[in-house]
């Protein structure tokens, strides 16, 4: 039963894995970052550029507010132990743990995109591929593996949504005084795939040895890849029934369109010294049509006896279907995507070869919203070379949790790298096929960033600045 928690920790590396190419918040203040334009549609970079599929990266953010080593592993008498060891009381675990989790997940990999400028405008247009999806689940059950408690636990608040989507965007920044840019970005959407869930009971079975559950709740979902055609009155029948992956049908069901818009403004004060700036960014919706819509429920059991290390192999029997239900109107829905606030205050010295960075980034999710502060030190060698370190506060970030980016930016490449919540105290991990393992302690996401970008010629009116 200890060994549940192994697996619990490995989930910890998997969720709080976030390795973004685009969105990448440490590059707010990095002036040759193309990146940045993603945050602020106004923050145009210094030169033009052109990203091809392969090179110019892809993005994977996920985020909790409970997944992290310190709230499952603890030092007792210099041993690491798990949250389920007797010397851990259950006050000092749940004491850790939020009234309910939240997790958000968003996947993005450029497809094509472009940058440059027609004399003081900047332009970018090009192609993404994102899903983006978020979810809350309750922390009942935590409690009942550590209390080894049998009973039903209330799942109401748990749930699940999700969009998978193309975009093609087209954007622009421009002054509108000699001190204020303003940035526009118009998106226009295809939807893929929509799935919104809802689980009102898990009744739970927790022993010394496994733990037994039983799972129900309801769903609804629309897609490309969704066939009606076997769903006939009153039968149900398992999703995996209806879903088809051929090209040619794939094609004849993309109807479901949306659009979206970021809109972003800074402003320049103190001869350049000071600057202040703020976007909305993804504020769009997706209009699904009904010829996709199904719905039903999701019934299923689950059996966890624990993990063999030696073996590497879990313990795992599990029969889990969702089923889909006939009486479902053919009637379109919308959904609303996830959209961001960013705001910034930048102050530099030394002829702009330093500057100080404090920039605020909230998202809004239909099952929660989080916020973090980033507080930066950017370091501009030359007007092709930055270095920055940053630190990460809110959602549950602690001091020492610390990021760093490299950007270099010449002619004719650019080339991004960077990590954002590096933990500077880690803990030593299971041993697992004979090698041992550390982790992070207070991290509760992490953030690997790589990018290469082709440049354009800086503009005229840029050559000579810093």
């Amino acid at each position: 039963m200890k060994r549940i928690f192994v697996l619990i920790i490995a989930a910890i590396t998997l969720l709080g894995a976030d390795m973004a190419v685009a969105q990448s918040r440490t590059s707010y203040f990095m002036e040759g970052s193309p990146y940045r334009n993603d945050l602020n549609p106004a923050l145009a970079p210094t030169r033009g550029f052109v990203a091809l599929p392969g090179f110019s990266g892809i993005g994977l953010n996920a985020t909790t507010n409970f997944m992290s080593v310190d709230n499952f592993l603890y030092q007792k008498d210099g041993q690491l132990v798990t949250a389920l060891h007797g010397s851990v009381s259950s006050e000092e675990f749940f004491n850790k743990l939020p009234n309910l989790g939240k997790a958000t997940l968003d996947f993005k990999t450029n497809i094509f995109s472009v940058g440059f400028y027609a004399k003081k405008m900047y332009w970018t247009f090009g192609i993404n591929a994102d899903v983006a999806g978020d979810m809350a689940m309750s922390m009942d059950m935590f409690k009942a593996i550590k209390t080894l408690g049998n009973g039903t636990f209330d799942l109401g608040a748990t749930a699940i949504d999700m969009n998978a989507y193309m975009d093609a965007y087209l954007g622009t920044s421009f002054r509108v005084h000699d001190n204020v840019n303003i940035g526009i970005k118009a998106k226009f959407l295809v939807g893929i795939a929509n799935l919104e869930a809802n689980f009102s009971e898990l009744a739970a079975n927790v022993t010394p040895d496994e733990v037994n559950a039983t799972l129900h709740g309801s769903w609804r979902a629309n897609g490309v890849f969704i066939d009606k055609a076997p769903v006939k009155a009153g039968n149900s029948l398992p999703i995996s029934d209806i879903l088809r992956y051929d090209p040619s049908y794939i094609l004849s069901t993309l109807n479901n369109f949306g659009a979206a818009i970021d809109l972003g403004a800074e402003v320049r004060l103190l001869d350049n010294h000071l600057k202040i700036s703020a976007a909305v960014t993804d504020l769009g919706f997706i209009k699904w049509s009904g010829d996709g819509h199904i719905a039903g429920t999701a019934e299923g059991n689950f059996l966890f006896n624990g993990m063999n290390l030696e073996a590497e192999e879990l313990a795992i029997d599990s029969d889990f279907d969702m089923l889909v239900s006939d009486a479902v109107e053919n009637k379109g829905y919308i959904s609303m995507l996830n959209f961001s606030l960013n705001a910034g205050v930048e102050y530099n010295i030394l002829n702009n070869h330093i500057a100080f960075g404090l920039m605020s980034h909230t998202k809004f999710c239909k099952t929660m919203t989080y916020s973090e502060l980033i507080a930066s030190v950017n370091f501009r060698a030359t007007n092709w070379l930055t270095a920055t370190f940053s630190h990460t506060f809110l959602n549950g970030n602690r001091p020492g949790v610390l990021g760093f980016a490299l950007n270099i930016h010449p002619r004719v490449i650019n080339i991004f790298v960077g990590a954002d919540f590096i933990d500077t105290r880690y803990v030593k991990g299971p041993t697992v096929g004979g090698m041992n393992t550390i982790l992070g302690r207070y991290q509760q996401s992490l953030n690997l960033y790589a990018g290469i970008t082709f440049n354009f010629a800086r503009p005229k009116f840029m050559r000579g600045k810093k």
